[in-house]
């Protein structure tokens, strides 16, 4: 934590520069607005599983920390590496692009049960659900999103063990989040997950180029 102050304070206006670069999801968001309206004939994804998932309320309390995780994992990486906050950056960008494409050719829709009560996990969801249509569900973003950030986090090297964990069940429970309260189906979690993967590698080859060299080391010297 005082590497962490002491960067902020010798690094601010590079760590704020950095942090404007956010505002490109934000443009970006436009087009999922575009795209998240009935277009015509709509697929549906779903799988025995999701008939076994029941709607659950509770679930929406993680699926509104998705922000405060996303930002937390954004401002960490600002802080701390500028390199692995842009291809952390980039990697959702593009892989935002590839869902927007995805959802313009493929367009799939999550049916929302009837749901009763005015407690204030009900009202959360009856927000969730004014403010998103029924739409652009396969890849989810929200998933794509979490599990990349959480994928960076893992592979980060200046993080505890702990830390890790709990960021990996944050980002586990994101996930589930989005299955129990009926935003998306099973394949689309499943799908998102691996896009993460593809943006991960796509912007660290040199990883894939380093295991190879291992293992082909290894080989050679058997």
């Amino acid at each position: 934590m005082e590497r962490i102050v002491e960067k902020i304070k010798t690094n601010y206006r590079e760590i704020a520069f950095r942090l404007l670069f956010l505002f490109s999801i934000g443009a970006l968001t436009k087009i999922y607005v575009i795209l998240n309206n009935y277009r015509g004939k709509v697929f549906h994804l779903k799988t025995a599983l999701d008939s076994l998932i029941p709607f659950n309320k509770y679930f929406v309390v993680p699926y509104i920390y998705w922000y405060i995780y996303m930002a937390a994992v954004f401002v960490y990486f600002a802080v701390t590496d500028g390199k692995k906050y842009f291809k952390l950056l980039f990697g959702i960008i593009v892989g935002m692009i590839i869902c927007f494409i995805i959802y313009y050719f493929l367009p799939t829709t999550v049916p929302r049960p009837p749901i009763k009560g005015d407690d204030i996990f009900i009202r959360a969801v009856n927000f969730i659900y004014k403010r998103d249509n029924p739409y652009n569900c396969f890849p989810s973003i929200h998933v794509l999103d979490s599990f990349l950030a959480a994928v960076y986090i893992n592979r980060e090297e200046n993080i505890s063990y702990k830390l890790k964990i709990i960021s990996s069940f944050i980002s586990f429970s994101i996930i589930l989040s989005t299955l129990f309260i009926k935003q998306h189906y099973v394949y689309d979690a499943l799908s998102a997950m691996v896009l993460s993967y593809i943006m991960y590698y796509g912007f660290n080859y040199n990883v894939i180029i380093e295991r190879i060299r291992q293992k082909t080391s290894v080989e050679l010297n058997e």
